[in-house]
């Protein structure tokens, strides 16, 4: 029995999943998710990686390796990336002693802990590898989407390969295969700068007041229990509540506006964040058609924002089919994508051959 541990260390969330495999088939796959924002808490990270590692492996056995991608390099309690990198992989190696431990750099190889401290851009922000390598055992040609709680990555594959244009974060942005909007921590004076509202435009507050979270819970495309980060003014979840913070964006409140009103102003938001990611899917879908001469782009949608953000703007940019990759595995896979298809990863390389996703998992 081979154990292999994924773990995704972004700036806002740490993600793990456990995969057990046994004769090339993987027979059980467990996994976890914590809200852990490092420009806050970054001395809770050890803890947590214990925390999370032994709920997903819970008779505890030494995995036979540990896997490691990051995002949260970029967050600004590190005053660079490679700082960032240094301190993410030097606490992973803390926590988890005697282990082999592996980096995944952004040409999909799991490099030694040394190997990628000597280039630590090259393992910066490369989650999205993980993701499109998960991806591409489903079409050899497609183009993954996955809106997570802060960004929203497009990752190309073909001839199933990852055959991404951008390696770091900036090549990413330039290429449209990087859009930093996501479900839940995207500030809304980000998304528009004015709304529509009566058939009049309201110019949005460039302040804090609120973020997406606080829209798709008012329109009830997310839970409570999704909505797993800090509101901007430190209250709690109830849909009156995110009405209020929405309400600020436009310098008014719950008096001032009536529910109507501030509901079709989160669905403005909404409509301008959907645009924003079709948009990048679109030149994103037109570059794929000319380089490989075909008229239709697949889409495996994923993430938290898997089904009214992700497949939606699959759609309005004319991709077709658009497949769910919950449909595909399960919900969880879906929220946490890279941290499994590392773990698959991880597990391919150990046994020398590829692993694929079983139905019965």
């Amino acid at each position: 029995m081979t154990l292999t541990i994924g773990i995704d260390v972004g700036g806002a969330n740490t993600k793990i999943a456990a995969l057990n495999v046994h004769r090339g088939r993987a027979v059980s796959l467990s996994t976890g998710i914590r809200y852990l924002p490092l420009w806050k808490k970054l001395s809770d990270l050890p803890s947590t990686l214990k925390i999370l590692s032994l709920e997903v492996v819970q008779k505890w056995r030494k995995p036979d390796m540990i896997a490691l991608t990051m995002t949260g390099e970029l967050s600004d309690i590190f005053r660079s990336k490679d700082e960032g990198v240094d301190t993410i992989c030097h606490t992973v190696l803390e926590v988890f002693r005697d282990i082999d431990i592996r980096v995944l750099d952004c040409s999909g190889r799991l490099l030694s802990v040394d190997d990628a401290l000597e280039d630590p851009y090259r393992v910066a922000a490369s989650n999205w590898y993980a993701s499109g390598w998960f991806a591409s055992q489903f079409f050899d040609l497609c183009i993954l989407v996955d809106v997570g709680s802060t960004t929203t990555s497009i990752v190309p594959v073909a001839m199933g390969e990852v055959k991404a244009e951008g390696f770091t974060d900036l090549e990413k942005l330039q290429l449209y295969e990087l859009v930093y909007t996501g479900v839940l921590r995207t500030n809304l004076a980000a998304i528009a700068s004015r709304v529509s509202l009566k058939d009049r435009w309201i110019n949005v507050s460039s302040e804090y007041f609120a973020q997406t979270g606080d829209v798709y819970l008012l329109l009830g495309f997310i839970s409570i229990e999704d909505y797993t980060c800090d509101t901007p003014d430190g209250r709690g979840l109830s849909k009156e509540e995110a009405a209020s913070r929405i309400a600020r964006t436009v310098c008014a409140d719950i008096k001032t506006l009536d529910m109507e009103d501030i509901i079709s102003i989160a669905r403005y938001f909404y409509r301008k964040q959907l645009e924003a990611i079709a948009s990048s899917l679109k030149r994103k879908a037109k570059r794929m058609k000319e380089c490989y001469g075909v008229e239709d782009i697949p889409c495996i949608a994923t993430g938290l924002g898997e089904d009214f953000l992700a497949a939606e703007a699959a759609v309005k940019a004319g991709l077709k089919p658009v497949v769910r990759l919950s449909s595909l595995t399960r919900r969880d896979v879906a929220i946490m994508t890279p941290a499994v298809g590392l773990a698959f990863l991880a597990a391919s390389y150990l046994e020398g051959r590829r692993i694929y996703w079983d139905p019965e998992l």
